[in-house]
């Protein structure tokens, strides 16, 4: 594992420590599970927009598919 240095106001430093004590771990290991937490959901957020994305592309092309249906529909009708 690499070591760094990060700078904590003083108030979430002892927030941090209080819950490292209550769960019975070392800070480092609650500040890495947090970051992997943090990094999880920002990975989630961004396929849940991707999926998103893609939906509402569909979501065109299908209205798009339906309007040239309809039209030809109604052409055909026209020439019945």
């Amino acid at each position: 594992m690499e070591r760094i240095t990060i700078t904590l106001p003083p108030e979430l430093l002892s927030a941090l420590d209080e819950w490292a004590q209550r769960l019975n771990r070392r800070r480092s290991q609650v500040v890495r599970e947090a970051i992997a937490e943090w990094l999880e959901r920002q990975r989630r957020r961004e396929f849940e927009a991707l999926l998103a994305e893609g939906y509402q592309e569909m979501a065109e092309h299908a209205a798009k598919m339906a309007e040239e249906g309809l039209g030809a529909q109604m052409v055909a009708a026209e020439g019945v």
